[in-house]
């Protein structure tokens, strides 16, 4: 009967220790975050529609990624173009400008535009 004691209870420290280790590596390292401090519908020169975008990393450690989308629409929220950007190893309390020229056909027609800023690690994990 104390075998079987033994076992249990070695059963139940097996269990407990290996609960441990997960919970102590498993989403409790700080994430980045990026905030957007301007985002401007611009005409350049040439009469080409821009979009330029500022963002910010806002928090104590280090952005390994971070990507900015931008999405044009006409009038109808018919999609007209978009465009991907991103920068590598944004440090704490930097910040990055972002420009996106417009270059679909229909650039003329555009009547809104939408930004979404995301952070994730270089390594493709966003």
């Amino acid at each position: 009967m104390k075998y079987k004691i033994a076992i249990v209870i070695l059963i139940i420290l097996v269990l407990l220790t290996s609960g441990w280790s997960c919970i102590q590596t498993s989403g409790f390292a700080p994430k980045a975050e990026l905030t957007v401090l301007k985002k401007e519908l611009i005409k350049d020169q040439a009469g080409n529609v821009t979009v330029l975008v500022t963002v910010k990393n806002i928090s104590n450690v280090n952005a390994e990624l971070a990507e900015v989308k931008v999405r044009f629409y006409d009038s109808q929220k018919n999609l007209i173009d978009g465009a991907t950007d991103s920068v590598l190893n944004l440090k704490p309390d930097e910040t990055w400008d972002f420009t996106f020229p417009c270059a679909g056909e229909r650039c003329d027609e555009i009547r809104s535009y939408d930004v979404e800023v995301t952070v994730g690690s270089s390594s493709g994990g966003l």
